[in-house]
C-alpha cells in the first residue's frame, strides 16, 4: 500500500501532489476540507462520506472528487475497505474550476468505458518514470476531465430535488405574493442560509436575485403586451411592494425606467 509523492507542481499545468492505491483506508476528518482537489474511490469493502450535510456510501469501483476547502470526513463502513487517491497540483491549480464546475464534489464509478482505478495505476507508472512528466500532466487533465463529463445533470441531484426543485416552483407559482427566502425554507425545514446556499451552489444565483429575475420578466410582459395598464398596477401584480421600488430595480435590470422600457416596443 503504496503512497507516492511529487514535488514538481510548479513545473508542469496540471500533475499530482500525492498518489496511492490498495490503501488499507483509516477514519479520516477535515473540517477545513483540503486545500487541493481531492479523489477518493474504494477498490474493496465500503466506505462511508460525510460531506455537505448528507452522507454518500462508497461501494466497490465508486469514486468522490472533493473540492478545495471544502470540510469533508470519511471512514470505513467494512474493516477491509480499501482505496486508491490522488491530490492535482500544478501551475494550473486554481483554474480546476474551469474544467470541474462542481464547488463541492463530484461523484463517478468505474464503468465497461472508463475505469477510474484503471487511470490511477497508470498515473503512478508515469509518476515513477520520472522523465515522463509531461505524459503524467496529460492523463491528469483527461482523468479530471472523464470526471466532469461524467457528472450526472444537475436536475438529478438528490438535493436539488429534495430543495431547490420545490423553491424554485414556490417561487415561479407565487412570485406576485409577498414572499421571503425564510417563508420558502420553511416550508421545506431547512433554515434560509442552509437554502440559500444550496440554491447558488446549483442555480448560479442567490434565491432573492432569482425571484427578482422572475418578476422583471412579467413586468416586461405586461408592459409590451398591456400598454394601457398602469405602472403602478404593474409593480404590484408583479410582487414589488412600491412602484418606487419596482422603477428603481427595473431600471437597474434592463437600464430602463418601465415608462421608457414600454415605448422602445
Amino acid at each position: 500500500m503504496p503512497i507516492y509523492f511529487n514535488n514538481a507542481g510548479q513545473n508542469v499545468p496540471i500533475t499530482i501532489e500525492s498518489i496511492g492505491n490498495n490503501w488499507n483506508q483509516v477514519s479520516v476528518q477535515r473540517a477545513s476540507g483540503h486545500p487541493l482537489y481531492h479523489w477518493l474511490q474504494t477498490e474493496n469493502g465500503t466506505g462511508e462520506i460525510w460531506i455537505e450535510n448528507q452522507t454518500i456510501v462508497l461501494t466497490k469501483g465508486a469514486g468522490i472528487l472533493i473540492a478545495p476547502f471544502v470540510a469533508h470526513g470519511y471512514y470505513p463502513k467494512t474493516s477491509d475497505w480499501q482505496t486508491n487517491f490522488v491530490t492535482f497540483d500544478g501551475r494550473l491549480k486554481n483554474d480546476f474550476r474551469k474544467i470541474i464546475p462542481s464547488e463541492t464534489f463530484i461523484l463517478a464509478q468505474n464503468t465497461s468505458n472508463f475505469s477510474y482505478q484503471v487511470e490511477i495505476d497508470h498515473m503512478i507508472h508515469l509518476h515513477k518514470q520520472e522523465k515522463n512528466s509531461v505524459e503524467l500532466s496529460v492523463a491528469c487533465y483527461r482523468f479530471l476531465t472523464m470526471l466532469s463529463q461524467g457528472q450526472k445533470p444537475v436536475e438529478e441531484h438528490a438535493l436539488f430535488k429534495k430543495y431547490v426543485t420545490p423553491g424554485l416552483q414556490k417561487m415561479q407559482a407565487n412570485f406576485q405574493e409577498n414572499l421571503t427566502i425564510e417563508q420558502i425554507a420553511q416550508e421545506l425545514y431547512i433554515s434560509p442560509q442552509y437554502f440559500s446556499r444550496l440554491f447558488k451552489k446549483f442555480v448560479g444565483q442567490s434565491p432573492y436575485q432569482y425571484l427578482i429575475d422572475i418578476r422583471i420578466r412579467h413586468a416586461k410582459e405586461l408592459l409590451v403586451n398591456q400598454p394601457d395598464l398602469p405602472i403602478q398596477t404593474i409593480a404590484i401584480k408583479v410582487g414589488f411592494e412600491s412602484v418606487s421600488q419596482f422603477i428603481d430595480v427595473f431600471k437597474r435590470k434592463t437600464q430602463y425606467t418601465p415608462k421608457k422600457f414600454r415605448q422602445l416596443y
